[in-house]
């Protein structure tokens, strides 16, 4: 009996000092099944293929569309577009013209209450960019046509080099052709390089600045997913680092989660809801996996390594 307690304290020492995710894959431990659970697995795994992901249909797929429409020309169509998006570009310098006007007319109090009527923050970013627009409100309107018609790419062209802007309205050049490579390289030339995180922006939620992206090689899954999160603590453990997944792909993972396990209640009878038979990483097995066949696992290979 005292050996058995002493074999199960180092076995647990042994495992604290352990990695949540081993990168060493060609020593991990190598698990023998029998032909019957080969068989339940694979039916597991099919129960899971079939299994059907149900959303909410939305107002756009529960509409059809129009049938009454009358039918123009291509030419119409185009001086339609384009008079709507002159009109589009004109309101908005408009409506940056009376945020900028409000913010050098009212005190603090007074354009704060202004601005939690319109429906933003004295403070955020947006009312920061109407201020920006509205201050060339002069400059630009003369050239509404050939301006973008949103408000956050008419910000980006009071951020090129004013040579630049002077020399396009000269030649008549369409402002809105702005765009890509060319308008990044125009933003870059204006930007402050003295400080090597000005080019990045902070995040407040989550307090740290953003100095890089994350991207999927190929479709991932919920498997993924988890394989995704247990190694990037793994990395936010050793170096002051944060990583956040996208909100939106959590909130689907977890949706996808809900559905799996209100039919693995209804449907699976094998191994889904068998705790015991879940991988949920070293440290929580060793502590978790209390089944008689775990045990013994753990004491041969500790034995293999005495």
């Amino acid at each position: 009996m005292q050996n058995a307690n002493v074999t199960k304290d180092v076995v647990s020492t042994e495992t604290q000092n352990l990695a949540s995710i081993r990168l060493e894959a060609i020593q991990a431990p190598v698990n023998f099944i029998t032909e019957d659970e080969a068989t339940d697995q694979l039916e597991d795994n099919q129960d899971e293929a079939n299994l059907s992901y149900q959303v909410e249909v939305s107002l756009e797929a529960s509409s059809e569309d129009d049938q009454n429409i009358v039918a123009k020309t291509q030419e119409e169509y185009v001086s339609a577009f384009k008079a709507s998006a002159e009109k589009t570009a004109r309101s908005t310098l408009e409506m940056c013209r009376v945020v900028y006007e409000a913010s050098r007319s009212l005190d603090g109090f007074q354009f704060r209450d202004f601005c939690k009527e319109i429906g933003f923050t004295d403070y955020s970013s947006s009312i920061r960019k109407f201020c920006t627009i509205g201050k060339l409100y002069p400059r630009f309107i003369q050239y509404a046509d050939q301006l973008p018609s949103t408000w956050t790419n008419i910000y980006l062209i009071t951020q090129i080099p004013a040579d630049h802007f002077d020399e396009m309205v000269k030649n008549g050049q369409s402002l809105a052709t702005l765009k890509g490579k060319r308008l990044d390289y125009l933003l870059n030339s204006t930007k402050e390089i003295k400080r090597i995180v000005e080019p990045l922006s902070y995040d407040k939620k989550n307090v740290g600045y953003v100095f890089g992206k994350m991207m999927f090689t190929q479709i991932p899954d919920d498997t993924d997913v988890r394989a995704i999160q247990k190694a990037l603590n793994e990395v936010s453990a050793r170096l002051p680092i944060k990583f956040v997944l996208s909100d939106a792909m959590m909130k689907i993972v977890d949706r996808r989660k809900e559905q799996r396990y209100e039919d693995a209640k209804r449907f699976y009878t094998k191994g889904a809801l068998r705790p015991d038979m879940w991988d949920l990483g070293v440290e929580a097995n060793a502590v978790y996996k209390t089944t008689d066949d775990v045990k013994q696992a753990s004491e041969e290979r500790f034995a293999e390594n005495v």
